[in-house]
């Protein structure tokens, strides 16, 4: 995902009444990262926070410890997007994630509507 991509995708979620209902609705401030591990340039971050005004993502490590954490392998997740992206079962990405369990699933009910509303298509690096 390139800067243009990111921006396009936080323009898309900052004009949804949905996405800043159901992330204000959460009650607090949160961050949730992704942190894809063994990538070609080093250790790639996925970080969405959620707030009372709404959602963001952004392509870096968050500022601090996020609430949390999911890891996983760069090249695995990769081919499961890959997967997706062309009508394919993917295989399971081992995921290891760290955080309240009730929080998660309350950030993921958030995450979904935001992929619904904010993804667009992008093209995947070759793995």
């Amino acid at each position: 995902m390139s800067s243009a991509h990111v921006d396009r995708m936080n323009r898309l979620l900052a004009e949804s009444a949905e996405v800043r209902d159901a992330s204000a609705a959460l009650g607090g401030i949160y961050t949730m990262t992704f942190q894809l591990d063994n990538a070609p340039a080093g250790t790639e971050y996925w970080t969405t926070i959620f707030g009372p005004t709404g959602m963001r993502f952004a392509l870096t490590a968050p500022r601090t410890h996020p609430d949390v954490l999911v890891r996983a392998d760069w090249t695995t997740t990769m081919r499961a997007l890959h997967a997706q992206k062309e009508g394919r079962e993917a295989q399971p990405v081992a995921e290891e994630t760290t955080g309240d369990k009730a929080l998660v699933e309350r950030l993921e009910q958030v995450l979904a509507i935001g992929r619904r509303v904010a993804t667009i298509d992008t093209r995947l690096p070759p793995v």
